[in-house]
């Protein structure tokens, strides 16, 4: 147990470290950070969190940054997520929070 938590901590200071790196302006050795810390998550059999995971372009390991390395766009309540890099796509429902009104009601 203690050594899946240390590979996580390492695997989201990777991610990270490639998102800085990226934004410098280093593309190419942030995509290494990103392939690393998939091959650590494979390895050590343990799941990259979900924050993190939406971070990368999962075709070719790009750190995605809006305006730099992504494209985000919003059609009738869908997301899409383009890498501009290697042109793939990922797509989210875009839903209001249910628990808002029944708080506001109490």
């Amino acid at each position: 147990m203690k050594r899946k938590n240390q590979i996580r901590k390492r695997i989201i200071e990777l991610i990270e470290q490639a998102n800085i790196t990226a934004r410098e302006g280093n593309i190419e050795i942030a995509r290494e950070y990103i392939k690393l810390a998939v091959m650590y998550s494979r390895k050590g059999r343990v799941k990259i969190p979900l924050k993190y995971k939406r971070m990368f372009c999962r075709r070719c390991f790009t750190p995605l940054i809006p305006g730099l390395t992504e494209r985000i766009r919003i059609r009738s309540k869908i997301l899409i997520r383009t890498c501009l890099i290697c042109n793939w796509q990922r797509r989210y429902v875009v839903t209001r929070n249910k628990g808002i009104n029944k708080k506001s009601h109490s």
